[in-house]
């Protein structure tokens, strides 16, 4: 390791109008997007700053508690929902305008349409209101907290999105377009246009800026273990595929050297993922941060970047006679048998694959006349990474009787889009004489358009119902989504039942104009299966939900938080699982880390969660595999 300078995107010298910090859930990416903003924003105290968040389970106000913050330094956590009514507000009259031009429906069909279209989608939203502040120049540079990296991900993806959308409604103004020229031969531009032109233009800003190493950087935030390596190498290897900038990596919560045998045998783990990562991601600078005995917030994030090191290689020999033992503490009860739904909750990293995986394999051993089946709706699927084998978007056996599924939201809706074209195909070429086939066949093929962001989510999420209703699987155990985007998910039902309760009314009042049977039958189906899974929810004999969380202040405020939206929908948790509990030693990191978790797990017990049961979870030599996810299982739960 060398002891030299700080990476370059804490340098007061770059022109960095974006810095991104991205990664596995509960690595840090909070942390250090927070003394980052610090450093910059202290080091240039002329010029403005701000820290946002685009994770909807936020915790800059709870890193940044009791801090005095800068004068030009803001701090933003990101409303989606605000975000999106706020776009609809200043640009409703212009989409209503081109959907009443190109479209065959009156104004109050598209009143309706504008009040479903546009749900809170989180990525959505950031993606629009980054792009505002970027062309306003509103601050010299943005410092952006982001959420777990499957959604990460589809932030990333979003200017092929809008990208989309504006070419639909490109399509919406061809035919008012052509007739105009046509008629009056008047080729300028009106508002409408104007208002597309400007919308792409700001798409094609931020993309020539994310792409620009000079302007944009994208910091991935790991841990050194072996499922952050991998989740860390896929995100590596998708920002290289866009092109956008990640020259470093920060490996975060690094233990010491030294003769205690809980630190070097959790350092020999770290040593030989952070030697893997180092030979997997050669393109980036390695630096690295220590595990800390306080929690990094308030007045220590100040001081967070003096403690960073970069490493090139390992130097020392990886060696510990030590091995840590699978240990739990009050184990839950089991499942019964006819439990149909088990959903593991909680924020990013806390341990929900591993958690998932272990009761899926505890269940096929206590019941194994059951049928079972392992299922991620996380779009950083890590099923595969946990349990060391391959699981694939359909169901991929493990053992006989219990199978897994890591599903693909995007192919499954990319499925109905198909058919859906297919079908106007055939119904275009009944209808020829009634359709003028140049523009109203491009409007039609984009109506799928107009369906809420996360239909696709939803869609893979009914297949939970599927798999029950269709007697497949007597029980589905579900590695859920981080705590954010699982409440916008479960929330999604009823967003999208209002949109296919609008969309049935269109199909059965322009059926003379456009039959589509098979789409409304599919439609059909996926409003049967909704109210199913809302039936099935809230029904706690047969779904049981596990909150996971580890013994920090932050994990178990995110918690609470979480249980009482979860509460909210209907839904109840069965018990609560506090994992990655520093085993006792006496070196002094470890007894600052027993001290500190001792007391967050007595609040835990005593103040926010005095009636759920608590079962502990101790720091292991390895979480993956199967063997020792078996072990893990047997003794998570009582016989």
């Amino acid at each position: 390791m060398m002891d030299n300078v700080l990476p370059a995107f804490l340098k007061d010298d770059l022109s960095l109008k974006l810095i991104f910090f991205g990664g596995k859930g509960g690595v840090g990416k909070t942390t250090c997007a927070c003394a980052t903003a610090l450093k910059l924003s202290l080091g240039q105290p002329d010029k403005p700053y701000l820290l946002v968040s685009t994770d909807p389970a936020h915790s800059l106000c709870d890193s940044l508690a009791g801090l005095i913050l800068p004068k030009n330094l803001e701090v933003l956590e990101l409303d989606a929902v605000a975000s999106l009514n706020k776009f609809k507000r200043r640009h409703e009259k212009v989409l209503e305008e081109i959907a009443e031009r190109g479209t065959f429906l009156d104004e109050e069909d598209l009143q309706s349409l504008m009040d479903l279209s546009l749900p809170g989608m989180d990525e959505l939203s950031a993606y629009l209101e980054i792009a505002e502040w970027l062309q306003q120049k509103r601050y010299h540079c943005i410092v952006i907290d982001t959420a777990p990296t499957g959604h990460t991900l589809r932030l990333l993806e979003m200017p092929d999105l809008v990208r989309r959308w504006l070419v639909g409604l490109d399509t919406l103004l061809a035919k008012h377009r052509y007739i105009r020229r046509h008629f009056t031969g008047d080729n300028r531009l009106d508002h409408l246009d104007r208002f597309l032109l400007e919308m792409d233009d700001s798409v094609k800003v931020m993309e020539k800026l994310m792409i620009d190493p000079a302007s944009c950087r994208f910091v991935i935030v790991m841990l050194a273990e072996m499922m952050s390596v991998e989740e860390s190498a896929d995100l590596a290897r998708t920002l290289s595929g866009r092109k956008i900038p990640t020259p470093e990596l920060i490996v975060n919560q690094l233990l010491p050297a030294n003769d205690c045998p809980v630190c070097s045998t959790r350092r020999k783990m770290q040593m030989l993922s952070l030697s893997l990562a180092l030979n997997r991601l050669r393109e980036q600078q390695f630096w690295t941060l220590p595990l800390l005995p306080v929690e990094p917030s308030g007045g220590a994030l100040s001081t967070l970047w003096s403690q960073v090191r970069s490493i090139e290689q390992i130097d020392q020999p990886i060696k510990s006679a030590f091995e840590l033992p699978i240990r739990v503490e009050e184990p839950s009860p089991l499942p019964n048998r006819s439990s149909k739904l088990l959903i593991f909750s909680g924020k990013g990293g806390v341990g929900k694959t591993t958690m998932a995986c272990a009761t899926a394999l505890r269940m096929h051993e206590q019941y194994p006349d059951l049928r079972i089946i392992l299922f991620s709706t996380d779009p950083a699927h890590s099923l595969a990474d946990c349990l060391g084998i391959a699981v694939k978007g359909r169901p991929t056996p493990i053992f006989p009787g219990l199978d897994a599924q890591e599903i693909n939201a995007e192919v499954a809706f990319d499925e109905v889009r198909r058919e859906y074209r297919s079908e106007l195909e055939d119904f275009l070429a009944d209808a020829l004489p009634h359709v003028d086939i140049t523009f109203d066949r491009e409007v039609m093929e984009h109506l799928l358009d107009l369906a809420p962001p996360g239909l696709d989510e939803i869609m893979a999420l009914t297949a939970v119902v599927e798999h029950l209703s269709a007697g497949c699987y007597d029980v589905v155990v579900m590695d859920s989504a981080p705590s954010g985007h699982l409440i916008r998910l479960l929330e999604m039902p009823g967003i999208i039942g209002g949109w296919l309760k609008q969309f049935f009314s269109l199909l059965l009042k322009y059926r003379h104009v456009m039959r589509l049977p098979k789409l409304s039958e599919r439609l059909v189906d996926l409003s049967r299966k909704l109210k199913a899974l809302r039936i099935l929810l809230s029904d706690p004999d047969k779904t049981s939900l596990y909150a996971v969380t580890i013994p920090t202040n932050l994990a178990l405020e995110k918690t609470s938080e979480m249980l009482l939206s979860l509460h909210q929908l209907g839904i109840g948790t069965k018990a609560m699982l506090i994992n990655q509990i520093t085993p006792e030693s006496d070196c002094e990191l470890c007894r600052a880390l027993n001290q500190r978790e001792d007391q967050q797990i007595e609040k835990a017990r005593e103040v926010l969660f005095v009636d759920l049961p608590k079962t502990r979870i101790y720091l292991h030599s390895n979480t993956g595999g199967l063997a020792r996810l078996t072990t893990l299982g047997s003794k998570l739960f009582l016989s």
